[in-house]
């Protein structure tokens, strides 16, 4: 861990808001090898020095988990610039703390933030089913078959489909429990059977429940030790960290930047180099707002939006260019990738890979880590018509390797890649990378399973050797 200051450790800690710590800090009670700590600027390690508050030792937990009772005007999200959002609301400095889950910014009671994603994903995969109960008023009354119509699982208008749920109690306000969290679930379903929500709560998620919580409106803490443990015996009950049967696949299909190797990041700089040529400050979301687009579109788009007057083939030689290097030298794969393919290989399951970019950079990876041999099929940015989320470039890789959709699986680390293989029929696991952290809740909740390293596949409790 690198240096912080003694107050941002502090807090980050939960030990107190930033000017409370301040306090501490100046009134002698944190103390480093025996020695007070003079002031809140001081840097610490505490994993190479000897801290103490109040003469007990004190540790950095290497996860923490707290539990808030929403209170409703406050945003479920890490940082906005509109509204206040959780994490200001609880003056969490801890860097990685995120909301488990969504709750509207108008939905008030539970929710649990945490740096822990291998549990986000136990508690937001809908595969888990992991039980999520609410309180709902609403205006109106149920029709009689309310009950049933979401026990069997309720289909929209529009299309959408939800997991079956139960209606614990249809008096106003009633208590619904579900097993998913698509968004805006209840106030669709509760909307479609005539019944508008007014105001909705949650009371509980998996072993949590708020009225043993002790939490009033707004109130927040850590959980103990003891409640730690029970959530995450829970989590780990009757599922694994990312369930994978090879028995059930005939070919696996990659996509490439952020999924098979840690490339993403090289794109923030390739814009912004590029941009430059031409006068061009390149806005800080660009690769965001870019995110699934083939490279034929993304040349579209600069030329629509900066003007950029030279030719789309023009464009993807200079990209090419300011690419390769970065692709063949300083790009790794993605942790426990190796083992995965030798794995896939040894079962003769089919590989592909599916990515927005062009065929160069593809080669420059694979061959740069002498991993080209695994793959039977390569299906580029320049190879369709359409990007992400169309599914046309994953059926394309699974037309070409000669397997039907739905015995093909997907990885992929950004939501438009997760929702092109879903429309594809297809089972796709999320693969957790940095430039996409802000997306973990979705990526969790589409998928039907998310890792952080391959090796996650090889420790399910199925069998799969």
């Amino acid at each position: 861990m690198s240096l912080m200051r003694a107050d941002k450790l502090l807090a980050s800690a939960g030990v107190g808001t930033r000017s409370e710590v301040k306090k501490i800090i100046r009134s002698g009670r944190l103390k480093c090898n025996d020695i007070p700590v003079k002031t809140p600027e001081e840097k610490l390690d505490p994993e190479t020095m000897n801290l103490t508050l109040d003469g007990a030792p004190f540790g950095f937990a290497d996860k923490e988990y707290w539990v808030l009772n929403k209170p409703a005007g406050v945003l479920s999200a890490t940082e906005d610039k509109r509204h206040e959002t959780v994490i200001s609301y609880m003056g969490l400095q801890r860097k990685g703390l995120a909301p488990c889950g969504r709750l509207d910014i108008d939905t008030e009671g539970l929710l649990l933030i945490t740096d822990d994603g291998a549990l986000v994903h136990k508690l937001l995969a809908p595969s888990k089913k992991v039980p999520k109960q609410y309180e709902v008023r609403y205006s109106g009354v149920l029709p009689s078959d309310a009950a049933d119509r979401i026990a069997k699982g309720m289909e929209l208008a529009d299309g959408t489909r939800f997991l079956p749920g139960k209606l614990d109690s249809a008096e106003n306000p009633a208590l619904l429990t579900i097993v998913e969290g698509k968004f805006h679930e209840v106030k669709r379903m509760f909307a479609a059977l005539g019944c508008p929500v007014e105001k909705l709560r949650r009371l509980s998620m998996g072993p949590l429940c708020l009225s043993e919580l002790n939490l009033g409106p707004g109130e927040f803490r850590k959980l103990s030790a003891e409640e730690q443990r029970c959530l995450l015996d829970y989590a780990e009950q009757g599922s694994a960290s990312a369930p994978f049967s090879f028995a059930d696949y005939d070919a696996v299909i990659f996509d490439l930047d952020g999924t098979l190797a840690d490339s993403m990041g090289h794109w923030a700089e390739i814009d912004r180099i590029y941009l430059e040529r031409f006068g061009i400050e390149a806005p800080e979301n660009l690769s965001q707002v870019l995110g699934g687009r083939g490279i034929g579109e993304v040349a579209d788009y600069f030329k629509e939006v900066f003007g950029i007057p030279d030719s789309k083939e023009q464009m993807l030689r200079d990209w090419e260019e300011l690419s390769i290097e970065r692709y063949a030298n300083d790009t790794a794969l993605k942790p426990g990738v190796l083992p995965f393919l030798a794995e896939l290989k040894r079962r003769r399951i089919k590989m592909a890979i599916a990515t927005s970019n062009a065929r160069p950079m593809v080669d420059a990876v694979l061959e740069a880590h002498g991993i080209d041999r695994y793959f039977d099929v390569i299906v580029s940015g320049t190879d369709v018509e359409k990007g992400k989320p169309h599914p046309e470039i994953y059926l394309k890789a699974a037309a070409k390797s000669g397997v039907i959709p739905e015995r093909c699986a997907v990885f992929e680390d950004l939501p438009e890649g997760i929702q092109a293989g879903l429309s594809a029929g297809m089972r796709v696991y999320a693969v957790e990378d940095e430039f996409s952290a802000s997306y973990r809740e979705e990526k969790a909740q589409l998928a039907f399973a998310m890792i952080k390293d391959y090796r996650e596949l090889w420790q399910t409790k199925e069998e799969t050797r």
